[in-house]
């Protein structure tokens, strides 16, 4: 029984080891690939205000060999078919580096270092990039850039600390729209284009919203977008379905340019609550949605394996389940939201933040721009 129980204990004693040394293997592996994804990255830049503008992991070619490896359809119609517009296109998402934004824990305005893209839009000429601290220490941003040029112009600071998981632009009141929080539930907050003009971001005050509306019957807004003078809120839910809500927008009145469902009722000040006109339900683990002409698009992603993107008919509105989408196409990870503008699909990834850059997957620290016809394609 002693020879017997050795034998035993060794044979337990080399599994150990084994596994001891596959482990210590891999993240040996793991450390190296760390080394050679933060020796590759571009130079650092920065504008005046302390925002870096450079590209934040890939020089521009070898991203494009990336794209081109691991995901060649994506690539054939980003970059093989003419754009209709190319605005946005292969804009550098600035701040993912540093970012000057409030710290609250030193109560000081200081540099973050790890904000996290969550939402994208066209606002007039300018192209808008939200973004949270993923280390939760600062306040949200806001990037501006030139949608021509992708050229960095400014960061506007929001007040407090939210997900800024959607964001929407009404060109018929040229209000700015953003998902937020309010008194513990989900909330829409505006302000003009004219506000964002003018913001100065020097002085490091947070904009002021014109609008600020909760939205009790929608947990976790996260998805944001206009369409026919209306405002469509997606809600995210990890692991059971989610429910995408319609918001008319007033066109006159006393309440010209905001939501005023019939169910809409002042509380105090600039306070106020909306249900939606409309609801359906959705797939889980929606991050963003946008409508272009007679098609919805959904962007799901969760974990650092491949995003989805549902193309439905606009038939489909009511129960927008995988099963009923026209195309299901897979897309590199962490895509967040996405817009429709002039025939293309902008669409922006959180895996240029340092939350979540790993050297196994393609990290996105650019706009990526879809020729919407070409999608269609085999």
């Amino acid at each position: 029984m002693k020879k017997r129980g050795k034998i035993v204990f060794r044979v337990i004693l080399i599994a150990v080891l084994i596994v001891g040394i596959v482990g210590a293997g891999y993240y040996a592996h793991e450390w190296w690939q760390n080394q050679e994804m933060q020796k590759a990255r571009p130079n650092l830049i920065k504008a005046k205000d302390g925002t870096n503008i450079n590209a934040s992991w890939h020089k521009y070619a070898a991203y494009q060999k990336e794209l081109r490896q691991k995901y060649p359809f994506i690539n054939k119609v980003s970059n093989y078919v003419p754009p209709r517009t190319w605005d946005g296109k292969d804009a550098i998402v600035p701040g993912l580096v540093t970012t000057k934004s409030y710290n609250f824990s030193t109560q000081k305005f200081d540099t973050a270092y790890a904000m996290t893209p969550q939402g994208i839009t066209i606002a007039g000429k300018y192209l808008l990039i939200t973004a949270y601290d993923g280390e939760h220490k600062h306040a949200s941003v806001i990037y501006v850039l030139d949608k021509k040029t992708g050229e960095y112009i400014k960061t506007i600071q929001i007040k407090g600390k939210p997900h800024l998981g959607g964001i929407a632009y009404d060109p018929v009141a040229k209000n700015i729209w953003i998902t937020g929080s309010m008194g513990g539930t989900s909330a829409l907050m505006s302000f003009s284009l004219k506000a964002l003009k003018e913001y100065n971001d020097k002085t490091h005050i947070p904009i002021k919203y014109n609008n600020q509306i909760s939205i009790p019957t929608i947990q976790r807004a996260s998805a944001l977008t206009y369409y026919d003078n209306q405002l469509f809120v997606g809600f995210f839910n990890m692991y059971g379905r989610g429910r995408v809500a319609a918001y008319s927008i007033s066109r006159s009145g006393k309440n010209k340019g905001t939501i005023t469902n019939n169910e809409i009722k002042a509380v105090t000040g600039e306070v106020s609550w909306s249900d939606p006109a409309g609801e359906a339900s959705m797939d889980k683990q929606i991050q963003g949605i946008a409508i272009y002409d007679d098609k919805i698009f959904l962007s799901q992603s969760y974990g650092s394996g491949d995003s989805k993107l549902y193309i439905f008919p606009s038939t489909a509105m009511n129960a927008l389940d995988e099963k009923n989408a026209e195309k299901v196409i897979d897309m590199p990870p962490y895509l967040e939201q996405i817009t429709a503008y002039k025939g293309q699909l902008l669409c922006l990834f959180e895996s240029g933040s340092k939350i979540y850059a790993k050297p196994h997957i393609l990290v996105m620290d650019r706009i990526l721009s879809l020729n919407i016809n070409a999608l269609f394609g085999n």
